[in-house]
């Protein structure tokens, strides 16, 4: 009887654990099967699906470990401390690495890798704290803004390239003109709140050598991707090449590419699905998505993350563009909005003398306000 109620109770520690783990995934999968009602499992949830999308995303996740691996993040770190002159030059450097990086390997993959490096060091320089959440917060908003630039650089414009079949001609020419206006924007937010002087301790640390071999081989399957998602060359191509190279060279990259993610997109496109079958819901978004596609990707990015939003929202007009604005300037906002903010928040949150109410007012406030002048943005220049 005792065996039987320790097995339970590490059963359910076990289930409580993967449920805090992947609260994302539980709550997209709760998600899918609650408007299963209105629409029973059928043929339509699987054609639901867009292997395409997840096969791009598999494949972007596996040079986003790949380079992890490599040692390219590393020499990127240890480049950035040989370089900094002082703290404002250091706190720039950050941003703008996190705002480009985003481009090409995902708003997610920047911060984690430059948020616990940028925390630690402002550790070792002794900043105050609300120095570092200003840093945090920015580098975040860096992550979400940069990574619209490309179809790479988010998972929403992934999806949006597939779904609509967009050129790289539109994409470019619809998105740029906002990743400027964002880039100024970051500036000048960075003068407002992180113009601070101040030596730095040089970084002493060894930075491990970079494997040049691995690192040109999953930039290839990044310059493939980027093809991919053009359909310059067969999604299916690019998946088959790169996950026949990882199972015969590169095995250890294969196990840590999150599947739980892909699930995730999984239960996002059949919650996408079951949606649109409720007449209720399709009344409700299809007029204002004709009038004002921006401002209701934007909104419906807020409460069910731009993700999602992308997903449900594309089937309710025939132009990508308003769908590709409103979900990637509608990642600024709350901080469900975009997921990768999530994971800035849980970096933060994990510090013991964190002040989480300072970062969360801070957040909702910068971000909220870029939000606002990209969406007037958008309409002066529509």
């Amino acid at each position: 009887m005792k065996n039987q109620r320790r097995d339970i109770i590490a059963r359910g520690t076990v289930m409580w654990d993967f449920i805090r783990r992947e609260s994302v995934f539980v709550i997209a999968a709760v998600a899918a099967l609650v408007p299963a009602f209105f629409n029973p499992p059928s043929i339509r949830w699987l054609e639901a699906i867009d292997f395409r999308t997840l096969a791009l995303l598999f494949s972007l996740m596996g040079v986003s470990e790949g380079l992890k691996v490599s040692g390219l993040f590393d020499a990127a770190a240890g480049m950035l401390m040989k370089r900094a002159s002082d703290m404002r030059m250091l706190s720039l450097m950050l941003v703008a690495v996190v705002f480009f990086a985003s481009m090409l390997f995902t708003n997610d993959v920047s911060l984690i890798m430059f948020v616990p490096f940028s925390m630690m060091l402002l550790d070792r320089e002794r900043a105050d704290e609300s120095y570092m959440i200003k840093l945090v917060v920015l580098e975040t908003i860096a992550a979400n803004l940069g990574s619209m630039t490309t179809p790479v650089g988010n998972p929403q414009n992934l999806y949006i390239c597939s779904f609509f079949g967009v050129s790289a001609g539109d994409f470019f020419r619809t998105i740029l003109p906002y990743s400027v206006a964002s880039a100024l924007l970051i500036l000048i937010s960075f003068r407002l709140f992180l113009w601070k002087r101040g030596d730095v301790e040089k970084e002493t640390r060894k930075v491990r050598r970079m494997d040049k071999h691995r690192t040109a081989i999953y930039l290839a399957f990044l310059l493939l991707a980027m093809l991919s998602v053009f359909r310059v060359i067969s999604w299916q191509v690019l998946f088959i090449a790169e996950l026949a190279f990882m199972l015969a060279f590169d095995r250890k990259i294969l196990r840590r590419i999150d599947c739980i993610l892909l699930m995730t997109f999984v239960a996002f496109f059949i919650f996408s699905e079951n949606l649109r079958s409720i007449e209720a819901v399709r009344n409700l978004i299809s007029s204002p998505m004709k009038d004002h596609p921006i401002a209701v990707s934007a909104a419906v990015s807020q409460i069910i993350s731009n993700v999602p939003a992308a997903i449900l929202l594309s089937s309710f007009t025939d132009s990508f563009e308003g769908v590709l604005i409103g979900t990637d300037i509608g990642g600024l906002g709350t901080p469900i909005a975009s997921l990768a903010s999530l994971i800035s928040l849980k970096f933060y949150f994990r510090r013991t003398e964190g002040r989480k109410g300072m970062y969360i007012v801070f957040f909702l406030m910068l971000d909220f306000a870029l939000l606002a002048i990209l969406a007037l943005f958008s309409m002066v220049i529509s």
